[in-house]
């Protein structure tokens, strides 16, 4: 944090709860601003008993201002406006309760992760991929996220900066720090989850180069701004203890880098969690399963809308300086967003389990393709390492990869489908 945009921020504060503080002459205040007090009071055209004067007093606010400015520092501003602020009888904001309940419920989104290990090892049973590797590492990764977000709450995020300890404002924009950093990591991780359960279920070579490619951009992303967020500043500690004026060091424009990423990790979900409806909608089922299997994959967009409104949320902290009250909001959604992902990710596996118990309602395909084909017609001997649709399921030279795709939702067959032709 910018100590010329702390003051900014502090400043106006400082000047009316000054003023309102005039009659008790607390001890408490530091000495600068009793001394700009002091100064400036016999000055102007308010007696020392008349608050309501002294309070709407324009221009003995901005003399203060700038007394306080000049004479006092940022750790003497704030023990100013928190002293001022009591003796007036200020509101005090708390939203620290939703730093800690939120993550609390966060942690239910762990269960589909268990419930997403359980059918692939016991119900579909073709053994965990790729895709269940980085849904596990996902989680394990969305743990220290949400504990993270509670440690934030108790320490005070949400709440005015004004009212904290200073060894709690420093707590907590180092962990914010840390919470950054690891959010980029998640967020990539849950995109590259999703693309990597679409190679295993789309068997066209162009559509699989597709998710490749888009694997290649979402990782080169979260590695780019992994290190741009973790080396923002110069040296690194500064990016929680520069706000108290009294450290060395320099930042780039945070507020920049933060949105830009936060803007170009909404057209990166966008993109990953559309990408499979068009092939969807081609579909050579039933119009149920067809929107069961449309709305598995449009939940998605949660992840998209939570992502847009954090980035509302960033941006109002792009133009304020109160940090540990505006990084709040910022810092709940990006939870929100995190566990929203990590359960959407597990939402093909649920499909299964709900197939498998209540077939008649899931549309489970199990004992047949939609072109009419027994399973083991399609599965071949044991052996088999890779599934091949029938002949009788090409149209036109091209083979029906859409059979190949219901199955797969169905099933969750960890073998590719080769489409001919």
């Amino acid at each position: 944090m910018k100590l010329v945009q702390l003051w900014a921020a502090v400043l106006p504060f400082i000047a009316v709860n000054l003023n309102c503080f005039a009659r008790a002459e607390s001890q408490s205040l530091p000495a600068c601003s009793s001394d700009c007090l002091a100064q400036l009071l016999p000055q102007s055209t308010c007696s020392a008993d008349d608050q309501q004067c002294i309070c709407t007093n324009h221009d003995l606010t901005t003399k203060l201002e700038l007394c306080v400015a000049v004479n006092c520092t940022v750790k003497e501003g704030l023990t100013t406006l928190n002293v001022t602020s009591t003796e007036c009888g200020a509101p005090i904001r708390d939203q620290t309760s939703l730093s800690i309940i939120l993550p609390s419920i966060g942690f239910g989104a762990l269960i589909f992760v268990a419930i997403r290990i359980y059918t692939r090892l016991f119900i579909t049973q073709p053994g965990l991929g790729l895709d269940d590797w980085a849904t596990i590492l996902l989680a394990c990764a969305t743990i220290p996220v949400n504990i993270g977000s509670i440690l934030l709450g108790i320490a005070g995020l949400g709440k005015d900066i004004w009212t904290l300890e200073f060894d709690k404002i420093t707590r907590i924009l180092y962990l914010f720090y840390i919470q950054e950093i690891v959010y980029i990591f998640c967020i990539s991780m849950t995109k590259i989850c999703l693309l990597l359960f679409y190679l295993r279920i789309f068997p066209s070579k162009r559509m699989r180069t597709i998710i490749k490619i888009s694997c290649g951009v979402t990782f080169c992303y979260g590695v780019a701004f992994i290190f741009a967020l973790a080396f923002q500043c110069s040296p690194v500690s500064y990016n929680w203890n520069g706000w108290d004026g009294e450290h060395r060091g320099t930042c780039v424009q945070k507020n920049t880098l933060v949105v830009t990423a936060a803007a170009l990790n909404i057209v990166l979900d966008a993109w990953v969690i559309a990408l499979p409806i068009p092939k969807v909608l081609r579909l050579q089922a039933s119009i149920t399963t067809k929107l069961q299997v449309i709305f598995m994959f449009s939940v998605g967009f949660l992840i998209t809308g939570v992502s847009i409104y954090r980035t509302i949320m960033l941006k109002i902290f792009a133009t304020s300086t109160n940090a540990t009250w505006d990084q709040a909001a910022g810092g709940y959604w990006s939870v929100i967003e995190v566990d929203v992902g990590l359960f959407c990710v597990c939402l093909p596996a649920v499909r299964s389990l709900l197939g498998h118990v209540m077939p008649s309602v899931f549309g489970s395909t199990k004992g047949t393709s939609s072109a009419g084909q027994p399973l083991s017609n399609l599965s071949g001997s044991h052996h088999q390492h890779h599934l091949r649709p029938p002949r009788s399921s090409v149209v036109g030279g091209r083979s029906d990869a859409n059979a190949s795709f219901t199955q797969l939702i169905d099933m969750d067959v960890s073998g590719s489908l080769k489409s001919h032709g």
